[in-house]
């Protein structure tokens, strides 16, 4: 079982509402069509939960992501899209993704809840593939 369905239904809901924003706000000024992308594609829901999919799949999601931003602005796909995102004070897909991860692993570790803790301290929640999916967001292993 895998997450690349709802990667793909997020996909999909985040064209439909990019193509929307661009016809329906083309004469919006810059700063409005910024604040409307951010309401709309910073939260990505369940996210933070993906942790099963193949690369490609996410892949399409930040290109689907990068090329919507580049359109509502009106620039070309071909320019750099770090430096769209940078210029824009808008975040991009990994960090969007890490806000969400740090977010909810925050919620759960500072949890009293008797039924998250139980889960929490088990091998289950400590080896499972999305603790390490969540590892991988959040921190930057150093190679060598």
């Amino acid at each position: 079982m895998t997450d690349d369905d709802d990667i793909i239904k997020q996909t999909t809901k985040l064209l439909v509402v990019g193509n929307t924003l661009q016809r329906k706000c083309s004469y919006c000024s810059r700063e409005v069509k910024m604040e409307l992308f951010r309401s709309h594609y910073y939260s990505i829901y369940c996210n933070s939960l993906w942790s099963r999919y193949n690369v490609a799949t996410m892949n399409r999601l930040k290109v689907c992501h990068n090329d919507i931003t580049k359109r509502l602005l009106g620039l070309p796909r071909w320019c750099s899209s770090s430096l769209v995102f940078a210029r824009n004070a808008v975040n991009n897909l990994d960090v969007i993704r890490r806000h969400s991860v740090f977010s909810l692993r925050s919620r759960v570790e500072l949890s009293t809840n008797s039924i998250i803790t139980s889960v929490r301290q088990s091998s289950a929640y400590v080896c499972r593939p999305i603790q390490q999916r969540w590892l991988g967001l959040l921190f930057v292993q150093n190679v060598g």
